[in-house]
């Protein structure tokens, strides 16, 4: 197998300040990749920068805050971390959670109708067309959405929407990358432990009682951030280097397909 080049062992991965964007983090600083991360909040961030070096003493980890849902704030996110990386990004992951529970349609307003799309969907798109120029053969997307992708589930009508659009956008630029040396491909979970969307969903309402009846199917148990950054960094790795436009659950056996 060729050897990849030099700028694989640089990431940047959006939402990397909690959960599986974090998780990852540390994965790939302990790896030995020059990692960026990106979120929203500051303070967050900073104590997300601490852990990886604490975790990787000497790790060269950063953090760059941005709004990935607009155009501009992914734009310039990324050639922040183009610059703080050396010019080249070897892996893009767009890890991003959110702050939007289940609800049926007939009651969700006009507003969070766009709110999911352009949090979900465009941010993720946004990242991937300004990382392109950054990207070159050997380099990796991993596009993390959601079973609601693959599963329709009441509540998730526009969640649903948004997330299968991001594994039919990433499964369709994975054949216009590989042109270029470049592979994409989507790990979508369901229910994850320890995490901030977890604890959103399973905190009441029809969201809880949904996610209630999905906890009762995953007979191989929940899987926690770790064991889904497992499967990004496999798939941005040299071991997955054949490997790409692949949709891939990780789901404690609540799905398949």
């Amino acid at each position: 197998m060729a050897a990849r080049p030099a700028e694989a062992s640089t990431a940047l991965i959006t939402g990397g300040t909690s959960g599986i964007g974090l998780a990852t983090a540390l994965r790939f600083a302990a790896m030995g990749h020059r990692v960026v991360l990106n979120g929203r909040n500051v303070e967050r961030g900073a104590d997300a920068v601490a852990r990886v070096r604490a975790a990787t003493p000497g790790a060269e980890v950063y953090m760059v805050a941005a709004d990935v849902s607009q155009a501009a704030g992914a734009a310039h996110l990324v050639e922040r971390a183009a610059s703080l990386l050396g010019g080249r990004i070897g892996v893009l992951v767009n890890a991003a959670g959110g702050d939007f529970v289940p609800q049926l349609f007939k009651d969700a307003s006009l507003e969070t109708l766009d709110a999911i799309v352009r949090h979900w969907l465009l941010s993720t798109a946004f990242c991937c067309r300004a990382a392109l120029p950054h990207l070159g053969p050997g380099s990796a997307i991993v596009n993390v959405a959601s079973d609601a992708a693959k599963v329709p589930t009441p509540g998730e009508a526009i969640i649903g929407g948004a997330m299968a659009g991001i594994a039919m956008f990433s499964r369709t630029l994975a054949m216009e990358a590989k042109r270029d040396g470049i592979r994409v491909n989507v790990v979508t979970p369901s229910l994850v432990l320890d995490t901030l969307t977890h604890a959103r969903v399973t905190a009441d309402g029809f969201s809880a009682r949904l996610f209630e009846k999905a906890v009762a199917m995953a007979h191989l148990g929940l899987p926690g951030p770790d064991d889904v950054a497992a499967l990004v960094c496999f798939l941005a790795g040299p071991e997955a280097a054949h490997i790409t436009g692949q949709v891939v659950s990780v789901n404690g056996g609540i799905s398949a397909g």
